[in-house]
């Protein structure tokens, strides 16, 4: 008799602590279910709310039970999950306020790394005596559930075999095993990668996230469309033909310096702001260059997604969905016009005043052909304006790096002064602050935002001016080619007072130019990003008998990328340029018994 009353004494006990632990999953449960965008408790059929709410909280579950085995404290484990999902939600909704795009994958990946993203992520922080207090709250409740008693149903070997499946469990989510992606298969037909704002309201955030990790993330260069390539190649085959055939300008090689201008745009595009004002510098040069409106693939922030279409020519939607392509593609070596230039014996150099492995760059520069990056770690504290190292310090770096002899030189260089956040910037001149003219409609919070921007771009175009007037002075040929990677982050100020055109922010082109020291004529050409290189390569007088000779020339032909057929032509060429396997495609094309015959 006294055995079984052992035996049984313990059950109450078990009860009790399994109905916590599954009380506090029901919690994980419902922060799920009252957090995530594509989860609404009131409106969605049961079916829906059911599904959705599993397959987003299943990873947070997952992550508990990992918790619960290694701590065996169940209220402790939940707190630290809801902790987990609290920061993701909050990143979340600040990602999508600032730059209308949902947290994605590689987002994450700062956190492997995250001295670099802290450097300029913090610069958006703003910890005032509330959330102060609420981070004191939150580290004190911590540290008063490090007490609560250790679950005794957890003793012995059942913790280590909750941990072994709780891992199994979270490894097969995050490497997309079988059994999960047939759970996930409703979120993964509703998943969109071109449409990531619109998936997440389908599907939810963390379903969204791994899905996008799955079907993207790490994948490499999605495989191109053979038959749209050659279709389109030989609907031009006259013109390729030609451009192969093209002997290189005659004259010294030119020196190539590039310049991708953080956030800049003309503000005259907005309502009620001065025409003649701002960006003086960039209008006095179109006198005597190519210049126009650019087209980016992003819009308030995502630089690397400019600097990724420039540097390659390929279009990012030729990526299948990839945001951010020197984390998501990490190849050991990428085709472009660094390659192409170093392979006529240019000498070819990066220079970036921010953390160089911020973006996977210090891993990116070298596989895309440049012979050496320029850091932060080149440029001083005292060069800092307001927040980042300023324009003009990036100016003298520029002009340093150029030689009077030698090889030709590409010189690649990316701003930092005008990069967000400009809600705040310290350190600006007072007096030239207040005389910056501002428009009538804002409140006094959109005041603040356009004036730090205003002060900043003066700032740019000041530094363009000056160093495209020590390029028009230099002996040697020089192209300067000037563009802006995407417009600021100013929410509140497009919202009160609206563009001339009466589109959105995300339509809304932004400058470039291309000047030549040796040809000072002016022509107006509206582009893409991703076309910039050809017209470089044309302008320089470069022919590199591949990828960006057929791109001018499919553009000199009519070609419409705008066009259903000519962009899934675009996307495959785009992507045989990416893979390696442009050239075999190309001849396969201009072999055919159509080109001969158009060729004689």
């Amino acid at each position: 008799m006294k055995l079984v009353a052992d035996i049984a004494a313990p059950r109450p006990l078990y009860v009790r602590e399994t109905a916590r632990v599954f009380a506090c999953a029901l919690v994980i449960l419902l922060t799920v279910g009252q957090l995530d965008p594509g989860i609404d408790l009131y409106s969605l059929p049961q079916h829906d709310i059911v599904q959705r709410l599993a397959l987003n909280a299943l990873p947070g579950l997952t992550m508990f039970g990992l918790l619960l085995a290694l701590t065996r404290r169940a209220v402790l484990s939940s707190w630290l999950v809801l902790l987990v999902l609290g920061g993701l939600y909050a990143a979340n909704d600040a990602k999508l306020g600032a730059l209308q795009t949902p947290l994605l994958p590689a987002d994450l990946r700062f956190l492997a790394e995250p001295g670099p993203a802290l450097q300029l992520f913090s610069k958006y922080l703003h910890v005032g005596l509330g959330r102060l207090a609420l981070i004191g709250a939150g580290v004190g409740l911590t540290l008063v559930l490090l007490r609560e008693r250790r679950l005794q149903s957890l003793e012995g070997w059942r913790a280590p075999l909750l941990g072994l499946v709780a891992l199994a469990a979270g490894t097969g989510l995050v490497g997309g095993s079988t059994p999960w992606r047939r759970l996930y298969q409703t979120t993964e037909l509703a998943f969109q990668p071109w449409a990531l704002g619109e998936s997440v309201a389908r599907t939810g955030l963390i379903g969204s996230l791994l899905v996008y990790h799955w079907q993207i993330s790490g994948n490499g260069i999605p495989p191109a469309d053979h038959d749209a390539a050659l279709s389109l190649l030989r609907a031009h085959a006259p013109a390729l033909r030609n451009a192969m055939a093209a002997a290189p300008a005659k004259g010294t090689t030119p020196d190539i310096v590039v310049v991708q201008s953080e956030s800049l745009f003309d503000p005259a595009r907005l309502r009620n702001v001065l025409s003649d004002r701002w960006l003086r510098q960039y209008h006095r040069l179109t006198r005597r260059a190519n210049y126009g409106d650019l087209v980016v693939p992003t819009y308030a922030g995502g630089t690397i997604r400019t600097e990724f279409e420039v540097l390659t020519g390929a279009p990012l939607t030729s990526l299948g969905g990839v945001q951010y392509p020197w984390v998501e593609l990490d190849a050991d070596e990428y085709p472009g016009i660094a390659r192409t230039l170093g392979a006529q014996g240019y000498r070819t150099v990066a220079i970036h005043p921010n953390a160089a492995a911020f973006w996977n760059r210090d891993r990116a520069y070298p596989a895309l052909g440049f012979e050496r990056f320029v850091d932060s770690t080149a440029f001083a504290d005292s060069e800092i304006v307001g927040l980042f190292v300023g324009d003009a310090a990036l100016t003298d770096r520029i002009v340093a790096e150029l030689a009077s002899d030698g090889p030709p030189q590409f010189v690649f260089a990316i701003s930092m002064e005008n990069h967000g956040p400009f809600d705040w910037r310290p350190g600006l001149d007072p007096a030239r602050y207040s005389a910056l003219p501002m428009p009538e409609g804002l409140d006094e919070g959109g005041r603040a935002w356009f004036g730090n921007y205003l002060y900043l771009l003066d700032d740019a175009d000041r530094e363009l001016g000056r160093l495209a007037d020590a390029l028009m002075k230099r002996k040697r040929h020089t192209l300067l080619l000037f563009y802006g990677d995407h417009l600021p982050d100013l929410a509140p100020v497009y919202y009160q007072l609206g563009f001339d055109d009466g589109r959105d922010a995300k339509q809304q082109p932004v400058p470039w130019l291309l000047l030549d020291n040796q040809n000072k004529r002016m022509r107006h050409t509206d582009t893409r990003s991703w076309f910039l290189p050809a017209l470089l390569l044309n302008a320089a007088g470069v022919v590199d008998r591949s990828y960006f000779a057929a791109l001018s020339a499919l553009l000199d032909d009519d070609f419409d990328p705008a066009d259903d057929t000519s962009a899934a032509g675009l996307t495959a060429l785009a992507r045989l340029h990416l893979r390696g396997e442009f050239d075999a495609v190309l001849a396969e094309a201009l072999d055919t018994p159509d080109f001969v015959a158009a060729a004689n």
